[in-house]
């Protein structure tokens, strides 16, 4: 698929919770694009250090991947950050099935300036998070990975495409069925600048033909070349890997 998939639906500060439209049905709309990221997550396992420190989940979103890091490593921690109160609804929904993560998990309502980060991490994610982040906030994030980070440690991200800011014109980029109702979203965007664009994605409850509910939202996204970031990687001392899929990609610490 040429374009995103989906909104960025974890993020950096905002006094408006620009996920509220989106999280009543948030896995559901990313569930089409879910094995892709899984295959990413694999790639990413054996890099993680959890002995070092905790999994640094950068924009939890639902808490799909801090699932992921609780079930497969039994003794990682996690420390969640998302600051969308709709999408700490949908993570702290998903902790309270299993009681044994308590004392494993920790969720902070705040974006990655505003939280206290501790100071040695066993690896990241930061899954649709970076276009958030202007050139300098994300030379900052960079940094505070890289002084993170054990030898050999590793965060997973990813840069979603078009690569370069250009006009995508409305398509449905996920539908499905689940009993009488159907499901479907639809993104448009525009280029701002050279690196800068802005989405418009609507959220569709129908029955048949008649739509019972339409949320939309509107962001800005910032979809940086890969060999920009990886520049910026190399300036603080972490290498950026393409993986397979062309979307996502570690960054390693050597």
């Amino acid at each position: 698929m040429p374009v995103s998939p989906r909104p960025v639906l974890s993020s950096g500060a905002s006094k408006v919770d620009e996920y509220a439209a989106t999280a009543g049905a948030y896995d559901l709309f990313a569930a089409p694009y879910r094995s892709v990221q899984l295959a990413a997550l694999d790639e990413l396992m054996p890099r993680l250090r959890p002995e070092v420190g905790p999994i640094l989940d950068i924009g939890a979103g639902s808490g799909v991947n801090a699932a992921v890091m609780l079930d497969r490593l039994s003794d990682a921690r996690v420390v969640a950050l998302e600051p969308s109160r709709a999408m700490r609804s949908l993570i702290l929904s998903r902790i309270a099935a299993h009681s044994e993560w308590y004392r494993r998990v920790t969720v902070r309502p705040e974006d990655f300036f505003s939280a206290s980060l501790p100071e040695r991490i066993g690896g990241a994610i930061l899954l649709g998070v970076i276009g958030h982040f202007d050139p300098g906030e994300r030379a900052a994030v960079l940094a505070e990975l890289a002084a993170r980070l054990p030898e050999g440690g590793a965060a997973l991200l990813d840069l979603q495409q078009p690569e370069r800011p250009r006009r995508v014109e409305p398509y449905e980029f996920t539908a499905a069925t689940i009993g009488e109702l159907s499901y479907r979203g639809i993104a448009e965007a525009w280029p701002v600048d050279t690196e800068l664009m802005r989405w418009r994605m609507s959220y569709l409850c129908l029955e048949g033909e008649r739509v019972l509910t339409e949320d939309t939202a509107e962001y800005e996204y910032r979809h940086p070349a890969p060999a920009v970031v990886a520049v910026e990687a190399e300036a603080v001392g972490l290498s950026l890997v393409p993986l397979a899929d062309g979307v996502h990609w570690l960054v390693e610490r050597a």
